[in-house]
């Protein structure tokens, strides 16, 4: 039973917590780390002995592995029935709901939001350019406990109640994942801008390159869910990566929504995404002010 959970595919796995490979060499896989918060892919996954490694922390191992950093937990029971209700194929379900429950636990316990005002995580914010006016605005500080341990992330909220959690050193989600919706007026509106992640949404806030509304799709692999909501606009701006990912949402969206769709990515070429571009930019101006 173990070995069948273990032979699910690390790909899979990462594609149904919302990651997708930025470029394929071969057998290997290369991803943003789903563990921090990074700019460069350093997350490697080898398709061909079903392994992971993670450049910058140096850890890797298999997909029980990966739940386990994912999770932070060591109770196997708990992390084959994580890995289950990412995967849900049959044989994976029977297998994961044939271990005892009596050592289980949620990932995430004690969960309390309130609005952002920690010193750490508005710091950690104004490092990827982001200004206190803008995160307190538009974010919330959840706190949390996992296995016994307290924690704290910015929180930003989706359509179903769940959040996208993030601190210098996690990266993750409170599910259900879904996109997320902000309106700029109660009214319609006939603009609407689409990003793959808050930080994006939060960093074209501080350039001031949007007035419209706003759909962020906490992960490229929710375009679907974001099309009944597109649907009503007559100019969709498109703010995704200059990745293989994001090339692939924009065509999505351009095949459904044709001469509506702009691609907007042109601002931060050469930059892998918005935050980065303004990262980038910020830094240069403080040289050029130096």
């Amino acid at each position: 039973m173990f070995k069948e959970i273990k032979s699910i595919p690390l790909a899979i796995f990462m594609s149904r917590l919302g990651h997708e490979p930025v470029r394929r060499c071969g057998d290997k896989l290369w991803y943003k780390s789903p563990l921090r918060q990074e700019h460069t892919p350093s997350f490697k996954v080898e398709t061909t002995f079903n392994c992971w490694y993670d450049f910058g922390l140096g850890k890797g191992g298999n997909i029980i592995d990966l739940a386990a950093e994912l999770y932070h937990s060591t109770d196997l029971s708990h992390l084959m029935r994580c890995i289950a209700d990412s995967c849900p194929v049959p044989s994976v379900q029977t297998v994961a709901s044939s271990f005892a429950p009596r050592h289980s636990a949620p990932s995430f316990e004690d969960i309390r939001v309130v609005p952002l005002e920690s010193h750490a995580l508005v710091a950690y914010l104004q490092e990827r350019g982001i200004p206190p006016e803008i995160s307190k605005a538009h974010c919330q500080q959840m706190h949390y406990s996992c296995r016994g341990k307290q924690y704290y992330s910015v929180a930003f909220a989706n359509e179903s109640d769940g959040c996208e959690i993030r601190n210098r050193y996690f990266k993750g989600c409170i599910s259900p994942k879904d996109i997320s919706i902000r309106r700029i007026r109660d009214g319609p509106s006939t603009e609407c801008a689409v990003f793959e992640g808050f930080i994006d949404y939060l960093s074209a806030l501080t350039l001031g390159i949007t007035g419209a509304d706003a759909i962020i799709l906490n992960s490229v692999s929710n375009v679907n869910k974001a099309i009944p909501y597109l649907r009503d606009y007559n100019t969709i701006h498109c703010y995704l990566d200059n990745d293989v990912a994001g090339k692939t949402a924009l065509t999505q969206l351009t095949e459904r929504f044709g001469t509506k769709v702009f691609d907007r990515s042109t601002l931060y070429s050469g930059c892998n995404d918005l935050n980065e571009y303004l990262t980038t930019s910020f830094t240069n101006n403080q040289n050029l002010q130096l």
